[in-house]
């Protein structure tokens, strides 16, 4: 059980379960909005995604090359694995999409920078992560304008409810310099702020060419993971089932649809 644990941690701590997630993003656009799937893009996402997130939690770490511990060095090793996977799949992909993951690994840069400013990290990282996962799939498509707002929207809107998990469980421990919502605006208010975001996410659904009912439900979902958050919660609560959304999302539309 111990050791379970222990592979469980280090999936999650290493960053290959928030690839997952990232990564099934990228597949839900192409399934919900009838795009051909691109492999190559997908998987760019996900080792990119581990990349990117190692190198904002490990980044000092390892360049000071204080390791300490085989965890650390194991994460080194996915870490760079992830950067070989990248350039695997990058060099396979069109130049319009290369230009655009080439923008989206300059923000990451700036993100220790946005993250000073409390409010407008959540809000950065919500920006980001939806251009990765809904604009960059559309690049070489043609598609109907109104779609790729409508798909950006929602994107943008549920991400930012999602990562209110993760503001209430760090407001112990950020400093009360960068006023995060919770911090800022306590944590029933900041609750509400997140649940209040799944409305205009729901309603926006209609409106879409190809609805999904299965959309709403991942909007309630959403919901009920802010209601029960808590600093008190344990790390597994946001670290894996809140991150867990996407993969579950994506299940759901691959056994339904």
């Amino acid at each position: 059980m111990k050791f379970l644990q222990r592979l469980l941690d280090f999936y999650i701590q290493s960053s290959i379960h928030v690839g997952f997630a990232v990564f099934c993003l990228v597949k839900i656009t192409e399934n919900t909005a009838n795009l051909n799937p691109n492999p190559t893009l997908s998987f760019s996402v996900f080792f990119a995604t581990i990349l990117g997130y190692n190198f904002l939690k490990y980044g000092e770490i390892f360049w000071k090359g204080n390791y300490h511990s085989v965890k650390n060095y194991a994460i080194l090793f996915v870490s760079i694995f992830s950067l070989y996977g990248l350039i695997y799949q990058y060099i396979n992909l069109s130049n319009a999409i290369r230009m655009h993951l080439l923008v989206s690994g300059i923000l990451v840069l700036i993100y220790p920078f946005i993250r000073k400013f409390g409010i407008l990290k959540l809000f950065f990282v919500s920006l980001v992560v939806t251009y990765i996962s809904i604009f960059i799939p559309f690049a070489n498509v043609k598609v109907i304008e109104m779609d790729l707002v409508i798909n950006c929207i929602q994107r943008f809107l549920l991400l930012s409810s999602l990562l209110i998990p993760f503001e209430i469980m760090d407001s112990f421990q950020d400093p009360i310099s960068l006023q995060t919502f919770p911090q800022k605006y306590g944590i029933n208010k900041t609750k509400l702020f997140g649940m209040l975001f799944i409305i205009p996410f729901m309603v926006l659904e209609f409106l879409k060419t190809n609805s999904s009912l299965i959309s709403l439900f991942i909007g309630l979902i959403t919901v009920i993971f802010i209601h029960f958050s808590s600093k008190q919660r344990n790390k597994y609560y946001t670290n894996f089932w809140v991150e867990s959304v996407p993969i579950f999302w994506l299940i759901l539309l691959l056994i339904w649809q």
